[in-house]
């Protein structure tokens, strides 16, 4: 089970900022060490980040995944994100240039791996299928608003279509390899949620 870090203010008490360089060397250290399917936490400091944060009584607004292409030695990072909807960039890009503009993730950011997934390479092929074969979907930009509406008005209805918020991408990967991840109160799908379950492994804060 990963630590059980409540807030980003906690985050940053346990966990000291590094230097890029320093991040950047451990990263080079353990790259071989990422799979298919780890996870990726990401505590930001956008308003918006902090009112996800609020709303899942968690220190992460987002999630993102591991996808390793042995063949070409490549690691990457697959994630749905409000500007561009899903994308795959370079894993090594979230020390240098997230954001396209030559500077690493403005935020923290942690590694864990499901229990589950890594004891199975099936599952592991699985979630790189659909990974691949859902790029360029567009980010759910309606689920994303309705959750917070959700989140003032106790409303607990969710939809479901073929766009994809992060924790939607990441839910959905996960089911179509047989794994079902924890919804939030049973009902919302949140990074927080997936951090909480008992068969996450924190492996190392990386930012």
């Amino acid at each position: 089970m990963a630590d059980k870090i409540k807030s980003k203010r906690a985050l940053d008490k346990l966990y000291d900022y590094q230097s890029i360089s320093t991040n950047l060397r451990f990263y080079d250290a353990m790259r071989n060490e990422f799979q298919t399917g780890d996870l990726l936490f990401f505590s930001g400091n956008h308003w918006l980040s902090g009112l996800i944060r609020w709303r899942s009584k968690s220190s992460w607004s987002h999630v993102g995944m591991v996808v390793r292409i042995d063949e070409l030695d490549r690691v990457f990072l697959i994630e749905s994100v409000l500007e561009v909807g899903v994308r795959m960039l370079p894993l090594s890009f979230l020390f240098k240039d997230y954001g396209g503009d030559n500077k690493p993730y403005q935020g923290r950011v942690a590694w864990g791996r499901h229990k589950l997934l890594f004891e199975d390479k099936n599952k592991q092929r699985a979630v790189k299928e659909f990974c691949l074969d859902n790029l360029s979907k567009q980010y759910d930009r309606k689920e994303y608003w309705r959750i917070l509406w959700r989140s003032f008005m106790g409303m607990d209805k969710f939809f479901e279509d073929d766009k994809y918020t992060c924790a939607e991408y990441v839910y959905e990967a996960y089911k179509y390899a047989n794994i079902e991840l924890p919804k939030e109160n049973g009902v919302f799908i949140s990074p927080g949620a997936f951090w909480r379950q008992k068969e996450l492994e924190m492996k190392a804060i990386l930012i």
